[in-house]
């Protein structure tokens, strides 16, 4: 028995077949929503969200001022993705551009490389670096280094407890140290919510408080 089926409907089979496939193999959205905030001794306030897709990580956007709003802020965009993966190591590295506001500003522009490394000694011990420079597009722009964190934390399962140390340096000025005490509530699908006791130059103590929130999107 012959069977005639029209040229246009077999296309239309394919095509399906292959968009079917095609969502089958895109790897999940995940979307981070990062808060951060200071006491008044180091205040600060900070937003972050991005998007991770497999390895691939855009866009990145986020904001910080230092309690100084009129006076200076920044906002970025970037894009990156996964360098290097394994059971204890991976790498990430992305690239913003960073566009400085207010009037301590002078309209900087900066690129700036960043990256992260996560390390996790064993199942419950282990922790991130953090680590980007400011490299200037105009003159406005001076040189900076920041050591955003270098943490090794213990994980009892609601619970992380930990330490590590910050660092900053502003042009050819003096390195900045800034250890931390740090401790992490883990509360599922509401987020993770972490403190930070940390030492400032000058004697002074503040605390940071830390929201991070993942919402992972099938496709």
């Amino acid at each position: 028995m012959n069977v005639n089926i029209p040229l246009f409907t077999v296309v239309a089979c394919v095509f399906a077949g292959l968009d079917t496939a095609a969502a089958q193999e895109a790897p999940p959205v995940d979307t981070y929503v990062i808060v951060r905030t200071a006491t008044d001794q180091g205040a600060y306030h900070y937003a972050q969200v991005y998007q991770q897709r497999g390895k691939w990580i855009f866009p990145d956007a986020g904001y910080i001022d230092f309690n100084k709003f009129n006076e200076y802020r920044e906002a970025w965009i970037g894009a990156g993705g996964v360098l290097f993966a394994t059971t204890h190591l991976s790498v990430i590295g992305e690239g913003h551009i960073t566009k400085a506001f207010g009037a301590a500003s002078g309209g900087a522009l900066y690129l700036q490389p960043w990256f992260l490394v996560a390390y996790n000694l064993t199942r419950r011990l282990g922790g991130q670096a953090v680590y980007f420079p400011y490299l200037p597009l105009n003159d406005a722009g001076r040189v900076q280094h920041v050591l955003e964190r270098a943490k090794l934390e213990y994980d009892f399962g609601r619970l992380k407890v930990g330490g590590g140390y910050s660092g900053y340096r502003f042009g050819n000025g003096d390195w900045n140290s800034k250890p931390f005490i740090t401790a992490t509530i883990k509360a599922g699908s509401v987020g993770a919510l972490e403190l930070w006791l940390q030492q400032l130059p000058g004697h002074r103590v503040t605390v940071q408080v830390r929201y991070a929130k993942t919402v992972r999107q099938a496709r």
